[in-house]
């Protein structure tokens, strides 16, 4: 008797994926679950429509940012990290082919963070939290052969309901979380909102309209008075906070600190000579630049409105999709009119054609008003 050659349905879908988007994947990023989450994630799409998100995120993975090397890196090498602490507990022990993280969210501070930082460097720290799950998991499939996932848990101890809160969750937070949902397809397989307050739910029944079908179904709150003991169900005690010890429980063995307070800095005064652009609701505007190898872009950007924003590389004078395009500064579809400007600098890798891509295409009425500063410097790189 010989062995079956043939593919499961698993495997002819992820063959053909594949197939779509070869010329984009990395020795990295090329494994079997890492394909077949994206068929999971989009199952009504047709494959070409999943080839096109999947072509988006690669090319969001080749852009300046580096993404396939960032979990390398030791966690500490930005700014934000000190405040947003790490969430790595460690394999559930309790449900198959999880890794657990918890995440202080009621103790985050989050008006602090967004008072300092751009949309986009929260993002740029952030990247590397979810990057380091990401390799987990791939270890934990290369190691036992089959999917493996996320419990991301999230304690809100310490979240008082607020309009700011009703804010910081319909933007800034909105926008983080719809970037991620985006570039990391089925990679959580539950979120688990623990030490909720009361009124927890009626934020939950406001969030709820917001989230995709998916996201909604993967939502888990136990009870406000006894999740200490429903958790046992999630994880083993061993890799649970200590500071989830009270004078009924004491099993909780895992040493982790709740993040600082960020300190209140001096807001920064908008840069001299500001260009202006208006863009109209459901529009994009295009900024067109030649420029040679090794070259850079210094931007300074901030709208009055939801913002959407990238630098690409154009390959067809033709082409206007910023999503198909090869991102040099990863693209963000929107953001919100932010406290903190975008400011970066990013170096061209090869001589050609780039365009600053500016996106008012959320809105339904209102134009957006853009202030920028872009300059380019010219590289001192000799052949």
């Amino acid at each position: 008797n010989y062995p079956s050659l043939r593919m499961s349905s698993d495997e002819l879908r992820v063959a053909e994926l594949r197939s779509l988007i070869s010329a984009h994947l990395t020795p990295y990023y090329d494994t079997h679950f890492n394909l077949l989450r994206w068929l999971q994630g989009q199952p009504g799409l047709s494959i070409e429509k999943v080839a096109y998100r999947l072509r988006h995120h690669l090319l969001f993975r080749a852009s300046s940012w580096d993404v396939d090397s960032v979990h390398q890196k030791q966690r500490g090498y930005h700014p934000v990290h000190k405040y947003w602490s790490g969430s790595r507990c460690g394999p559930s022990d309790v449900i198959p082919n999880c890794i657990v993280h918890v995440e202080h969210s009621g103790k985050i501070d989050f008006d602090g963070i967004l008072d300092n930082y751009s949309i986009t460097e929260v993002m740029k720290a952030r990247i590397y939290d979810t990057e380091e799950m990401l390799a987990d998991v791939m270890q934990m499939e290369k190691e036992t052969g089959l999917q493996s996932f996320v419990i991301y848990v999230m304690d809100v101890d310490g979240l008082e309901y607020s309009k700011k809160l009703i804010d910081l969750v319909l933007g800034p937070l909105r926008s983080l979380s719809e970037f991620m949902a985006d570039h990391y397809a089925e990679l959580i397989k539950f979120f688990v909102i623990v030490n909720a307050p009361s009124w927890m739910y009626t934020l939950w029944t406001m969030i709820k309209p917001l989230l995709p079908e998916r996201t909604r179904q993967k939502v888990r709150i136990p009870s406000t008075s006894n999740w200490r003991e429903e958790i046992h169900c999630i994880m083993d005690p061993s890799i649970c906070p200590v500071f989830w010890n009270d004078e009924n429980h004491s099993e909780f063995g895992f040493p982790m600190e709740r993040p600082p307070k960020v300190p209140r800095l001096e807001i920064t005064e908008p840069a001299d000579n500001l260009g202006k652009v208006c863009v109209k609701a459901g529009q994009v505007y295009w900024m067109e630049y030649s420029l040679q190898k090794g070259d850079a872009i210094s931007f300074y950007v901030k709208g009055n409105g939801n913002i959407g924003f990238t630098i690409v590389r154009v390959e067809n004078e033709e082409e206007d999709d910023a999503f198909a395009m090869r991102q040099i500064f990863p693209l963000f579809p929107w953001m919100p009119d932010t406290r903190v400007p975008i400011e970066d600098t990013v170096i061209v890798p090869e001589t050609g054609v780039y365009r600053v891509w500016f996106s008012n295409s959320r809105a339904w009425w209102s134009s957006l008003t853009i202030q920028h500063n872009i300059k380019v410097i010219k590289s001192q790189l000799t052949d």
